[in-house]
């Protein structure tokens, strides 16, 4: 199976390639230190490949207060922006610079966070030192968001996605589904930042990573309520991606607050 960093065009088949990578952004990328120890490293190689101030494949990586690199975290930075109502955070109990936060989407009244379009949970890749600009609960913030695929389908149309054949059950078009408010009323202890997702394809672009000059797929997704940017590798999405087709799959969902 794929991994994560494949879609962004990083190929990482086993422990060693992860490693030789967390490395060498930990090396090579802006140094941030984190107020509670350790200090997070942002690589952000190559020249931004679209337009609007993202600056497209990301490596943060960990490195701890004894300067071990301890942890890689792949991202792309869209340069797009969503406004959202949090309620609430989440420590890693086992990775201090790791956490989450939960809220809705794009709310349209501040002191109201279910005014929003839908809930979800965002793993941050500057949790380390963003966690100390949420102090109040609800609270409005901005935040970057992009969606790395886990498994995708690629369909021609809306009626080719309602008719596809098999037992799989197809969520509704457009919709958007996290998994850690799925099941609210059997809540379990821990749930990743992890989403169901369902849309139609508004634009899709073909990027190479400059570092290692593979191609991944960039999405322009219009979900439910709003637009989703999602990336992925092709041996994922089973094909090419292009305007007009419907995609849906799971997403981790990773952010950074702006």
């Amino acid at each position: 199976m794929s991994s994560h960093f494949a879609c962004i065009g990083f190929p990482i088949d086993n422990m060693d390639a992860y490693w030789a990578l967390a490395k060498r952004a930990a090396a090579e990328g802006e140094r941030l230190p984190v107020p509670s120890g350790g200090t997070l490293v942002r690589w952000t190689p190559g020249p931004a490949l679209l337009p609007g101030g993202g600056q497209g494949p990301e490596i943060w990586a960990q490195v701890d207060e004894r300067g071990e690199v301890v942890e890689a975290t792949p991202y792309f930075s869209t340069g797009v922006s969503y406004r959202i109502a949090v309620t609430t955070v989440g420590d890693d109990p086992d990775e201090p610079m790791d956490g989450w936060i939960d809220g809705w989407l794009e709310p349209s009244e501040e002191d109201e966070p279910y005014s929003g379009i839908f809930p979800l949970r965002i793993s941050l890749v500057d949790y380390g030192i963003s966690r100390r600009q949420i102090t109040t609960f609800p609270s409005v913030h901005r935040v970057e968001l992009i969606a790395l695929a886990h498994e995708a389908d690629l369909f021609d149309d809306a009626g080719a996605y309602r008719a596809s054949p098999g037992d799989i059950y197809r969520m509704p078009l457009p919709s958007f589904v996290s998994t850690a408010h799925f099941g609210a009323d059997e809540p379990r202890e821990f749930q990743e930042s992890t989403a169901m997702a369902s849309g139609t394809i508004d634009e899709a672009r073909p990027l190479t990573n400059t570092v290692t000059g593979r191609p991944f797929w960039w999405i322009r997704l219009a979900t439910q309520g709003t637009v989703l940017y999602v990336c992925a590798d092709r041996e994922t999405l089973g094909g090419d991606a292009r305007e007009g087709q419907v995609l849906a799959g799971s997403f981790w969902i990773l952010g950074k607050l702006l």
